[in-house]
């Protein structure tokens, strides 16, 4: 039961991930008051937090492949 909650707990935390990287990289807009800085340090987080998204997508598949 444990390592099901935990499975599913980061199934959940790389969903929001994903989605809060994907919402950033969505809105990033290169315009008035926006210098290149910011703009790229906001591409990195969102990339960041995409691929952390995933690796704990893989690490649930990989955890239910074990579990079979």
């Amino acid at each position: 039961m444990r390592k099901s909650l935990k499975m599913a707990l980061f199934w959940v935390l790389g969903s929001i991930c994903i989605l809060v990287g994907s919402m950033i990289s969505g809105h990033l807009e290169k315009g008035l008051g926006v210098d290149d800085l910011s703009y790229f340090l906001a591409l990195t987080i969102a990339f960041v937090l995409i691929l952390l998204g995933g690796l704990l997508w893989i690490s649930v598949a990989i955890a239910v492949r074990m579990k079979e």
